[in-house]
């Protein structure tokens, strides 16, 4: 499972990762702004989410 920022989405589909969220946030802040913990645990909760519910292999879901 990896979460990553959407400039580097095309990285995870070269690496082929079997899970991957991907947000729209900043470099550095792949789980959200600094300080802004509803919005960081809603991208934690909806890659536990996509854990639980992906469909197999190389599963890509957007935040």
């Amino acid at each position: 499972m990896s979460i990553v920022i959407g400039a580097f989405e095309h990285v995870a589909g070269r690496l082929r990762l079997p899970r991957v969220l991907v947000t729209p946030h900043l470099m550095g802040r792949t789980v959200g702004p600094v300080g802004d913990r509803a919005r960081q645990r809603a991208v934690v909760e909806a890659a536990l989410t996509l854990l639980a519910e992906a469909d197999g292999p190389e599963t890509v879901r957007h935040f």
